[in-house]
């Protein structure tokens, strides 16, 4: 009885660590942004970071944007490409709602999703105002275009 009880006491603690690393393995597919403003992906590779004073900046450390302090996104020319709204949401400068922000239930992040309701990117809460606008220059100035 004792060999059958720690047989099925192993074969669970087995399930559940699988379990717990395809959990970790999900969520790790996103990129994350962590609390000093670098975005990571999926490898732990920063390829863009924004700094206290919403400057933006490519993996190679050169300023490809910013945010200003009416919340619009402005390129390195100057040229208003959205707007970052207080809850999170980005509006591209044709109007459009490009991404919006929700809690998780952990309260410590905020995740994006894009117009299509699909996750972009995890951010800690006290990027909320920014984490739109970093999925839409993530996926507009760092990503090499098809």
């Amino acid at each position: 009885m004792k060999t059958i009880r720690l047989l099925l006491f192993t074969a669970l603690a087995v399930i559940f660590a699988g379990i717990g690393a395809h959990a970790q393995n999900y969520k790790a597919q996103f990129p994350q942004m962590d609390t000093t403003g670098a975005i990571k992906d999926a490898s732990g590779t920063t390829f863009a970071t924004i700094s206290k004073d919403s400057i933006i900046k490519n993996s190679q450390g050169e300023k490809i944007a910013l945010i200003d302090r009416n919340g619009n996104l402005l390129d390195n020319t100057g040229k208003i490409l959205g707007k970052a709204g207080k809850n999170g949401e980005f509006t591209k400068a044709d109007g459009q709602v490009e991404y919006t922000v929700k809690p998780t239930k952990d309260g410590a992040h905020c995740e994006v999703y894009d117009k299509t309701g699909k996750k972009v990117l995890t951010v800690p809460k006290n990027y909320k105002e920014q984490a739109s606008t970093m999925a839409y220059v993530q996926r507009e100035m760092c990503m090499p275009k098809k």
